[in-house]
């Protein structure tokens, strides 16, 4: 019958297909009380000023070469015309994307191991650091005046470089935090195994220490 070929169908789609949904119940609340959360949302906030600041940039910068210059006229030309400056828009958008998961992970209680967390921050990390040291030296060169360097007039792509500087900073430390999860935990876990997507931070995976962190 209809009824009893539903619940065949029900009992084959088994507890996998129901973990896979998430509904308000599973959000977590008191995650937000974790000084690590806090930390991304912090982060999060840098990154989008970052990318937000630097894409504003559409005039104003003397460069990125002579006659580029004079095509974009006496006001300066934009962010776009720099790739070193589009690749940390490119850069900063994803960690700001990066850091709405890793707090949406934490409010569903669906935090990765620590070894995962620390993999990708060291990624991010790496990659945000190229960004900032390559905007200050575009930042930082002169084309036409020696006097006149290209971020003299923009105060977008400033406060861009100064703000990637912060989100690196910031990531720094979450790199720390994690670090000490994954040595607390005897180095364990393997990254991206999804059975281990239900590490909490503070519940070791089989091992007693206790964080005071997160």
């Amino acid at each position: 019958s209809a009824t009893v070929n539903m619940a065949t169908l029900e009992v084959a789609a088994g507890p996998s297909t129901r973990d896979a949904m998430f509904t308000v119940a599973d959000i977590d609340p008191t995650a937000t009380n974790s000084p690590k959360f806090r930390l991304i949302a912090v982060q999060c906030i840098f990154a989008l000023t970052t990318f937000s600041a630097m894409a504003s940039q559409h005039r104003g910068l003397a460069g990125p070469d002579a006659m580029t210059l004079e095509e974009c006229g006496p006001l300066g030309c934009g962010y776009s015309k720099f790739p070193m400056f589009k690749y940390t828009v490119a850069i900063f958008v994803l960690y700001w994307i990066f850091t709405l998961l890793a707090m949406g992970s934490y409010l569903l209680q669906k935090v990765p191991p620590p070894v995962t967390e620390f993999g990708a921050y060291t990624v991010f990390n790496v990659l945000m650091f190229a960004a900032f040291v390559a905007s200050v030296t575009e930042c930082n060169t002169t084309i036409v005046d020696p006097e006149y360097p290209v971020c003299k007039r923009a105060t977008g792509a400033k406060a861009a470089v100064a703000f990637s500087f912060l989100t690196w900073a910031a990531t720094c430390v979450s790199m720390l935090f994690t670090f000490k999860e994954w040595r607390d935990l005897g180095y364990e876990s393997t990254p991206g195994i999804p059975s281990n997507f239900d590490y909490m931070p503070g519940r070791g995976g089989g091992n007693t220490a206790t964080q005071t962190f997160a």
